[in-house]
């Protein structure tokens, strides 16, 4: 039987309130990729070439999405459907959004997917999912134009520096979520061998992209294989 602060987290009233968020994002979407497309030749892009990446793109987000999607079968059923897409479609996110509306309910005297679940409680949760990530939209609102300048006077202008400046930044932002996953280091631990199996996935294909050059397959599909893959593998150790 559906609790009862689900039949009103599944209310038609809240399905109307959060598809204009959503529109909001897939207009965003269209709106970049359309000055992309206008920008691309100006810098010297060939229309081939911006087919070729909006092709890779569209087939390296196939792995996050099916992250996404999984992730949303636990917060649907804890928060509702509505609430659940609308949050996943601005942060995408479960490892945030499930503990940001525990949290809420917990402070709230309740339990999250439970029979003593209030509606009150629920709104305490759409609440501070939606407030609690905010910092994030604040500091990319007011540094995000003075990032370039930081850049530059960090790297002395120097493309070799930023070229290793943007790589190593990239690298020890994955490195250090991937890090994460390892903790605790036990062979009961589902992320680590999620992770670890990913790695190993990725790493045999790269070998395999420099000896075959023309494997496009490898190139286009590689991280969402490895993704796939290594979470599959981790399903067997929860």
């Amino acid at each position: 039987m559906e609790l009862e602060y689900l039949k009103t987290a599944n209310s038609i009233g809240m399905w109307i309130s959060c598809v204009p968020a959503v529109a909001l994002v897939l207009f965003q979407a269209f709106i970049f990729m359309k000055r992309a497309w206008k920008t691309g030749p100006k810098m010297g892009v060939t229309n081939e070439q911006m087919k070729e990446a909006a092709k890779s793109s569209f087939i390296a987000s196939i792995g996050p999405s099916i992250v996404i999607v999984s992730g949303m079968v636990s917060l649907l059923a804890s928060v509702g459907g509505p609430l659940a897409w609308m949050r996943l479609a601005f942060i995408g996110s479960v490892m945030y959004e499930l503990p940001a509306a525990d949290r809420a309910a917990t402070a709230a005297g309740c339990t999250l997917g439970t029979n003593n679940m209030t509606e009150a409680a629920f709104a305490n949760a759409a609440w501070i999912m939606t407030v609690c990530c905010l910092g994030w939209i604040i500091v990319s609102a007011l540094f995000t134009d003075k990032m370039e300048a930081f850049r530059d006077k960090v790297t002395g202008g120097s493309m070799d520096a930023i070229t290793a400046l943007t790589a190593g930044g990239g690298v020890g932002g994955f490195g250090y979520m991937v890090a994460q996953r390892f903790l605790p280091f036990s062979l009961g631990n589902a992320n680590m061998w999620a992770a670890l199996v990913g790695f190993i996935v990725m790493l045999g294909l790269n070998f395999y992209m420099k000896k075959n050059p023309g494997a496009k397959w490898a190139q286009q599909f590689g991280m969402t294989i490895a993704m796939f893959i290594g979470m599959v593998v981790g399903a067997f150790f929860l």
